[in-house]
Formats: C-alpha cells, structure tokens, sequence
C-alpha cells in the first residue's frame, strides 16, 4: 500500500495499492472484490458510511486486526459521549466516545452501526490509569468531508490536500454579570465576545462584536450550540467541519444591534509560527553557522526534554498571535546545539532563540542563512582586496548574552564541523510543500 494523502488536521490518510494486477488485487482484497461479467473488470463493493451521527447509548461493532492475534478482531460496545478532543497540539476533533475494546492494530479500522454502516473510524485510545474503555471514532461525516479536501489527478500521479479552517478568533465567554455590563449586552443577548480576530476574516467580524449565531445555530453564554436535541458542543465543530469552499455566516450583536447578519466567507487554514506537522508545515531544515546548530521552532522541538521552560513559554507566546502579529516573521530560529570547536570556547548555553543578526531582527531560518552567506561573501571580498581587518557575526539570543564569531574563523571551522560530523552541507532550506492549501 502506498499514501497518496495525509491529513494530519483529522489524522486520517489515503491509501492506494501500488502496480498490483487484477489478479493481486482480487487475492489482496478477497471477497470484497469480484469481476463482473459484463464489463469483465473487477467491481468494488465500498463500505458505506453512515448519514448520522450515532444516538448515545447505539450499539457499535469494531473491527480490525489489534494485538493479541493475526487474524481478524471485533469488538463490541456502546456510544458513550460525542465531543471535541485533542489529538495532538493542533488537532481539536470531533469524535465519537466508545467503550468497545481499541487496541494498537485497530486504528484505521471501521465501526459499524446495526444498519452495516460505517459509524467512524478507529483511531485514538485514551490510555491513563484512571479510565478505563475510552476508546475514540473519528465520524463518517468527518471522513466523508476528508475525502471532499482530497484532490487526486491520477494522469499526474499527484494529489493536494486542503486543510480544515481554523479557528479566526479568539473569545471570552459571556456567562460573568459584569463582564456583560461592561460591554452593554442586555440580558436578552446571548453568545459569545470576540477579543481578537485574524485578518484572513477582512473585516467581516470585529472585536468587541457578540457573535450570537454561526449558520443560523445559537451560541450559548459559554460559546456551545446544540448538537442535537439534548446534546451541547462547543461551537468550533461547526467551522472546523466546513467543506471546500463552503461559506459561513456569522450573526452579531454589534453597537447596540441585535441579529446583524455579516456577508458569507470562506474560512481557511491560519498557519502558526510554531511548525505543526512533519513534512507539512514542518520540513527538515537546519543551518551550520560556523559550529551553531540551528533549526525552525516546531511543536516537537517544543516538546523536545531539551526544551525549557523559558523557551517553552516564548514558543507558547508566539503561538497566540496571528500572523499579522508575527512582526514580520515566518518563522522562529533557536539554537540547539553548540558543537565542539575551538571557535566556540566558553559558549555554552544552547536551546535559546536567536532574535537578531548583527542588529538585524531575524524573520526565519532562511532569512539568517542569506544574511551569513552575504557576511561570508563580504570576508571573502575584503579578503581578496588586502583588507586585514575581522569582519564579525554577532547573534543576539532571546534573555541571553549574544553570541560573536570572527566570519573567516568561523568559515573555516564549518568545514571542519561538516566533514567531522558527517553533516553533507551547512543548511537545508526547503520550499513550502505544494501538497497542501
């Protein structure tokens, strides 16, 4: 099997059978597969997914190929909750509570409802000494909207993949009196405070407006809306949910208005400053300046048992910005690492972000690899024209004391450090991956 498409928003993935014949295909997939008589081709029978969301309580069958066997496993259990949770730093998911069985093996696997339906998809087991039978599906309207973002041009061989809206705003919820008498919101309007909003929205929401309603849905005080009959979510499921281009409408409560109806948009992905997902947003770049090691902040490095609590806490800082807030900035730069060298001596205090290059405030990893090569080039040059004179690069650190290397010293220790450690080359900057909108 090879994956033409990753979805790391939904944790789901696309899968093909790579250069098999008709006879591979029809012994891989068994009776799930047989060769129609009139077109003399073989006819798959897909799964199909279910049209709902399972009703609490509904029985669901799990299937798949867990540990504890080779052959084939199901599981029997109950719907026990439908929420959001996360699945990984910047992944909020609606999901489907069970308490049938989940196991490494099952993820990926399907649930089926009485009907023979897909209900969801196996793909996450919360594994904490106090629970006991928290197993979590992914939705079939969830995968079934994953499919809507593929895009595959099978003449090309290639595939794109459009990732989920994000959040545009920040809020408060609106549940404290004087937080209501403060901002003038009579008791007749209910919702939530917009405190900040990204400038992907062009103005459509302001802050300070009470967003009330999302596609016609009431916001509660506390920012849910109802689920179905009795049941509340939180608000995101409704944006993060949206198909390709698909419009939402948001209702406000703004200057003493109620029911103000902001014109349709089409909500995309907001990048963050702190790279997310490998091979996404997150590709594996690095620059050797000299004897420094220095990479992209990413949400592993954050993660990283290296990573401290100061710089854990700046990484978080940046993350709550928007982009317009970001100064400029594509991204953060931090030190991991001072190799060995005598250019180095006495320094010694690495996992630091580098804000600035000889006074110049650092936008990326390769905005301060261009402004090296162009310190290098200038020693080269003054080097040819008989000027003795250092040349010197100087690396402000984030609450730290700076760092100063002499150019043509630090040239040549970088090929000593390269051909020591095996490194190929001082950097790798890679273009943004084309796969994903």
């Amino acid at each position: 099997a090879q994956v033409i498409v990753y979805a790391p928003d939904v944790d789901l993935a696309l899968l093909t059978l790579k250069g098999c014949s008709l006879e591979d295909q029809k012994e891989f997939f068994g009776d799930v597969v047989e060769e129609s008589s009139s077109t003399n081709k073989l006819s798959k029978h897909a799964l199909e997914l279910a049209d709902e969301l399972p009703s609490l309580q509904e029985s669901v069958h799990v299937m798949g190929f867990p540990t504890g066997g080779t052959t084939i496993c199901i599981t029997e259990g109950v719907v026990s909750r439908i929420d959001l949770v996360m699945a990984s730093a910047f992944n909020i998911l609606l999901a489907i509570q069970i308490d049938a069985a989940i196991n490494p093996g099952n993820s990926g696997g399907p649930a089926f409802d009485k009907h023979g339906k897909v209900v969801g998809v196996a793909f996450f087991k919360n594994t904490s000494k106090k629970t006991d039978n928290v197993g979590y599906l992914i939705p079939a309207d969830v995968v079934r909207t994953f499919l809507g973002r593929c895009k595959l041009d099978r003449d090309a061989g290639t595939s794109t993949y459009t990732l989920s809206p994000s959040l545009p705003y920040d809020w408060h919820p609106l549940e404290n009196a004087s937080l209501r008498l403060a901002h003038k919101v009579p008791s007749s309007v209910h919702g939530i405070l917009v405190t900040s909003l990204s400038d992907t929205l062009g103005g459509i929401l302001k802050k300070g407006d009470v967003l009330t309603h999302i596609d016609g849905k009431a916001l509660a005080d506390d920012g849910q809306v109802v689920l179905r009959r009795d049941e509340l979510i939180q608000h995101r499921y409704l944006l993060r949910g949206k198909r390709v281009d698909e419009p939402t409408i948001f209702t406000v409560y703004r200057d003493g208005k109620d029911n103000q109806e902001c014109p349709p948009c089409v909500l995309g992905n907001i990048p963050s400053i702190c790279l997310r997902w490998v091979d996404v947003d997150y590709p594996p770049d690095y620059l050797v300046l000299g004897a420094l090691v220095l990479l992209p902040m990413s949400w592993a490095l954050r993660s990283h048992k290296r990573c401290g609590k100061k710089l854990i806490g700046e990484s978080i800082d940046w993350c709550q910005k928007w982009p317009q807030e970001w100064e400029g900035k594509t991204g953060l730069v931090i030190l991991v690492d001072i190799l060995a060298h005598e250019l180095t001596f006495s320094y010694s205090r690495p996992w630091r972000q580098v804000t600035t290059y000889n006074g110049t405030p650092i936008l990326s990893l390769e905005h301060l690899r261009d402004m090296w090569q162009t310190s290098c080039q200038e020693s080269k040059s003054a080097k040819e024209d008989g000027n003795k004179d250092p040349t010197f690069a100087r690396l402000e650190l984030k609450g730290d004391r700076d760092i100063v290397l002499e150019v043509q010293a630090a040239i040549e220790a970088e090929s000593e450090v390269l051909k020591r450690h095996q490194i190929p080359k001082a950097s790798h900057i890679s273009p943004r991956n084309p796969r994903y909108n």
